[in-house]
């Protein structure tokens, strides 16, 4: 971070300089407010530390000319102890901080290293903004401005352009397709397939077939050859969603096709040879999942080299009428508009079902309401009057039936997941997914 130093105690000056220079920072120096303007017009300066009294200027009065020259320039004013009207109007007028003289070193050095991590996060966001500005491939924007926002676009920027396996982690509803194929856009790999594949929606008997393909004859209805996940995102990126779902015979052939990068068809003698990027996708707790026995401990190791977790929108409400005006324009539903206070109540809201509940009630309001703004009374009762519908909805109703049913079955099952499957008619793999979406624990 380039930081420039305006002070006209020449002593000062020197001082600060040599701390911050010894601290890793580069450092420029300036006397007055035309040396700070000339200073700022040459050079990109990241950020300022300027005294309020200079000789031909007061800070407050330099600190917007500076950042006319450079939008982009934070300023920390430094002010006379006891100053406490002059660091409101500084504040007022732009400065990130200000520190009273004589300046506490280890607490300016602390607040430096903090802006120095906002300004590097900043730089990836940018960059991560510049390059979907030249593509269309993602079905909804890269919205938000919140710090869950920002150091979410940051990690995935840094975490793209490597080889390794990615986590990603998210409640329903966040965007995890949507992060594993910017994953894909930011890496070098982006002009090659990106295949996405749902774990908990193959067949369980399949799941072997559907990831590695299998040969004519496999099985009864192997009629000809057929090529697997694997080999369609040949050079590219393979994303495998809800990957607590798969079976545990199918997770061991998975390290191997990890570790060896090699695969066999089904029915298949020779192994393959592929070269994708995986990225694994979940809302279960994977950790949990292997200390029950549900989940391989290496596998769960190997696939989260990286570990990229999506706040849920309760998390960045702040962002919440960036991401509405978002989807109004994605819709194509032009002219309409919320209302503030309309805003206000979904900004309340807790937003179990996350974006995906957000899209499907701006949807909603704007095929029901009878004008082109979107008024507090045309949301759901829900969202109006949250504290009413907690515990009285259907779908709450129904969870909790759901709950206490899966519950009962396990414990006359003693707790064998085959026969309570078979009791409540359901297949084991889908029981298992029950059981986690209701975080069902044996105690």
């Amino acid at each position: 971070m380039h930081i420039l130093i305006i002070d006209d105690e020449a002593d000062q000056r020197e001082l600060l300089g040599g701390f911050l220079e010894k601290q890793g920072f580069t450092v420029s120096l300036a006397a007055d407010g035309g040396a700070a303007r000339a200073a700022v017009a040459e050079r990109h300066i990241d950020l300022a530390l300027l005294d309020h009294r200079l000789p031909d200027i007061t800070g407050d009065g330099l600190l917007p000319v500076l950042q006319e020259i450079n939008p982009l320039l934070k300023t920390i004013m430094i002010t006379a102890y006891g100053e406490v009207e002059t660091a409101v109007s500084v504040m007022r007028a732009g400065a990130v901080d200000f520190f009273e003289k004589p300046v506490d070193l280890r607490r300016l050095l602390q607040r430096l290293r903090e802006l120095e991590q906002e300004l590097l996060i900043s730089l990836d966001v940018e960059e991560v903004n510049r390059i979907l500005s030249r593509e269309q491939e993602l079905p909804l924007k890269m919205v938000g401005k919140s710090p869950a926002m920002l150091n979410l676009l940051s990690l995935v920027r840094r975490a793209a352009p490597t080889p390794w396996t990615v986590l990603i982690r998210g409640e329903t509803g966040t965007g995890k397709e949507l992060i594993a194929r910017l994953l894909h856009l930011l890496s070098p790999r982006k002009e090659s397939p990106f295949i996405a594949v749902n774990c908990a929606a193959m067949p369980e008997h399949l799941v072997e077939s559907e990831l590695f393909g299998h040969e004519k004859g496999a099985f009864t209805s192997a009629a000809g050859r057929h090529r697997g996940h694997f080999e369609m995102a040949a050079g590219g990126t393979l994303l495998l969603d809800e990957i607590g779902e798969l079976p545990l015979n199918t997770q061991a052939k998975l390290l191997r096709a990890l570790q060896e990068k090699k695969i066999n068809r089904v029915g298949g003698e020779k192994e393959i040879e592929v070269d994708i990027r995986l990225l694994a996708a979940t809302n279960r707790d994977l950790g949990e999942m292997v200390a029950a026995g549900g989940f391989r401990e290496d596998l769960f190791y190997r696939l989260k080299v990286i570990e990229v977790e999506l706040p849920p929108l309760r998390q960045r409400r702040e962002d919440i009428p960036q991401l509405v005006r978002e989807l109004l324009q994605r819709h194509g539903l032009h002219g309409i508009e919320f209302a503030p206070e309309a805003l206000s109540a979904l900004a309340r809201y807790g937003f179990p079902g996350n974006i995906r509940e957000l899209e499907h009630i701006v949807q909603r309001c704007t095929t029901l309401a009878r004008s082109s703004l979107i008024k507090l009374e045309d949301l759901p009762t829900e969202i109006r009057f949250p504290e009413k519908s907690n515990r009285n909805t259907l779908e709450a109703r129904l969870f909790a039936l759901e709950h206490r049913l899966l519950l009962e079955a396990l414990e006359n099952a003693d707790w064998v997941q085959t026969r309570a499957a078979d009791a409540l008619g359901l297949s084991e793999r889908v029981l298992r997914y029950k059981i986690g979406k209701h975080k069902i624990r044996r105690s």
